[in-house]
């Protein structure tokens, strides 16, 4: 599970992310890659859980093994852009 999904949804949509795709949805992709970490560590992703590139190297290191590094990878480029998300708006706006 996702906290904030449509805010993550249009923060990425806002930030250009995607918008040169002409075959894959990167904001699908994206929001997949974080339902995957959330089940995999059993989790939810949430600003309390993913606030920081601290939080992110923890949950990297949870998922080795767990899955291949190539798909970690994948995962942290969409961990790093819920933790903008926080960084680029406050709180407030979340809740």
């Amino acid at each position: 599970m996702i906290e904030s999904l449509k805010k993550y949804e249009k923060f990425l949509k806002d930030n250009g992310v995607g918008k040169n795709d002409k075959v894959a949805d990167s904001i699908k992709s994206y929001v997949s890659y974080l339902n995957s970490v959330s089940k995999h560590l059993n989790i939810t992703i949430s600003t309390e859980t993913l606030g920081s590139e601290n939080d992110i190297r923890n949950l990297s290191r949870e998922l080795e093994g767990k899955v291949a590094p190539k798909t970690i990878r994948n995962y942290v480029s969409a961990m790093k852009q819920y933790v903008n998300m926080k960084k680029t708006h406050k709180m407030s706006n979340f809740l």
